[in-house]
């Protein structure tokens, strides 16, 4: 087993901020005044907690809105065995990195046969076995679109899990760390994370546009795109293993887009993560 990535689901300093949003429509909303914000964090606060239910004791949520900063957090620092989300990470850092010019994206990358134990059925879709190499971005396609967890850790290990919690600790995100057979995360920390994403915290407008598309191609959208109407725009990554079902996911939303992470200690249930996308939507939605 990788010490990196083990038991997880089928699991340099950040430069100066480049706003990716600034190109995207759903993020270039006026703000809400200050007051108006704070009565939509607290309608949003109370969706989320109605939509939880007696639930509340394995679910964790946090939800901001990038155009006004309309929040809430419920459980959000309430720590969690990431299971596949520690592939944003990865994606993160790997972006970061092309964008410092630390790596050629147009690269190649080589499984080890450590990578390929990692493997829990996916890895059949690319055609490769240990001691293959295969291009960095057809890793980073395989270990977002469909969870990979042999690119995943090679990807890892080409970029370095120091270097990838640096960055991580640089955007702000003091409890999730890649670098430890535990993955430990937060709803907080991912929200947090996936706002730098689509933000283009430290990325270039190439790094940040690439993340986004690979994000919109996610096989599974049984959670977080589920509990939203047909049309809308989301990228999202899952995060499952016995015992916990995670999503985390950016939304266009009409409104102005937002970022949400929905965490469980629940293994396979992917209702309540619906039933939270679709009470933010819907939250957000009245007070456009």
């Amino acid at each position: 087993m990788s010490n990196v990535a083990a038991n997880v689901e089928a699991p340099p300093t950040v430069s100066a901020a480049t706003d990716a949003a600034s190109n995207n429509p759903a993020t270039s909303n006026a703000p809400a005044p200050q007051a108006d914000v704070a009565a939509i964090s607290q309608k949003l606060d109370s969706a989320i907690r109605e939509a939880i239910g007696n639930e509340s004791d394995d679910i964790s949520v946090s939800v901001q809105r990038l155009t006004d900063g309309a929040s809430a957090s419920v459980n959000g620092n309430r720590v969690y065995y990431a299971a596949s989300l520690f592939k944003l990470a990865v994606l993160y850092e790997v972006e970061h990195q092309r964008t410092t010019g630390d790596l050629d994206i147009t690269g190649r990358v080589t499984l080890t046969p450590d990578d390929v134990a990692e493997d829990l059925g996916t890895l059949s879709r690319l055609g490769v076995r240990a001691g293959d190499s295969l291009p960095i971005e057809t890793a980073l396609r395989a270990m977002v679109t469909y969870s990979d967890n042999s690119t995943a850790v090679a990807l890892l290990r080409l970029v370095g899990a120091a270097n990838a919690d640096h960055s991580l600790r640089n955007l702000g995100i003091l409890h999730t760390d890649v670098n430890t057979r535990m993955l430990p995360t937060t709803a907080d920390d991912m929200a947090k994370l996936m706002a730098a994403i689509v933000q283009g915290t430290g990325l270039s407008p190439e790094a940040a546009a690439e993340m986004r598309s690979l994000l919109e191609q996610q096989e599974v959208r049984a959670g977080i795109p589920a509990g939203l109407p047909a049309g809308v725009t989301v990228g999202n990554k899952t995060g499952t293993w016995d015992g916990n079902t995670h999503d985390v996911a950016f939304v266009d939303a009409p409104g102005g887009a937002y970022v949400i992470a929905v965490l469980s200690d629940r293994g396979q249930s992917w209702q309540p993560i619906e039933n939270v996308s679709r009470a933010v939507f819907t939250t957000l939605s009245e007070n456009d």
